[in-house]
């Protein structure tokens, strides 16, 4: 499935990449053909050449499942690295697009799949937000925010509040160690010491770990 969505995504963004070449070859033959104007509709054309080579970097890369591909290129057997990802992904259903054991985490969105070693997980709150238009309120948003032991992270989005909730609450349940649920405290502690963090978690996890068999 994993690598279908690499596929599925490199397709896309190769499509897109000939459509904005397309686009880009026509409007340069537009600006060769007439005297004004000719510089500005030129630039019209480089930029849609940009964004065509900008859709065959990420076709290059395939940036929908860059995390997963990190991780495996840093292993001694790339391919079997996969192939037990995508047997992680087979073994059981999601919970709103989450899988979650203690060695992986992995939510698919659409094409896009976020994916990290279950022991860089350090902190997991969710984010509401009141958007607005024009000082009009305008529904709101909701995302998942992972943060990981190297300073870096995931804002995972979500439909609802209550999906929201279902993924702290499998997130609890499968890997209870982790620092869940947002508070100031936590968020300075991991802004200005996040070693400070990751030695919390890893003395919680090594708790866990001592009273509970590795799932």
């Amino acid at each position: 499935m994993i690598k279908k969505l690499g596929v599925r995504y490199r397709i896309s963004c190769s499509i897109g990449a000939v459509i904005f070449g397309v686009i880009g070859a026509v409007i340069f033959g537009v600006a060769m053909g007439i005297d004004e104007g000719q510089v500005w509709i030129g630039l019209g054309a480089a930029l849609f050449w940009g964004f065509a080579v900008w859709f065959i970097s990420l076709a290059v890369r395939q940036s929908n499942i860059r995390d997963v591909l990190d991780y495996c290129k840093k292993k001694p057997h790339p391919e079997y690295e996969m192939e037990r990802i995508e047997q992680f992904y087979k073994a059981g259903a999601s919970v709103c697009g989450l899988r979650l054991n203690n060695e992986f985490f992995l939510y698919i969105k659409g094409d896009t799949v976020n994916f990290a070693e279950t022991r860089e997980l350090m902190w997991v709150f969710k984010i509401v937000t009141q958007n607005r238009f024009y000082g009009i309120k305008a529904g709101k948003s909701y995302q998942i925010e992972v943060k990981l032991n190297d300073g870096s992270g995931m804002a995972l989005p979500m439909k609802n509040e209550k999906m929201c909730d279902d993924v702290i609450a499998y997130i609890e349940k499968m890997v209870p160690y982790i620092i869940l649920g947002y508070n100031d405290e936590v968020n300075s502690l991991y802004n200005k010491n996040p070693q400070e963090l990751e030695r919390i978690v890893d003395e919680r996890r090594h708790q866990y770990f001592e009273q509970v068999p590795v799932r």
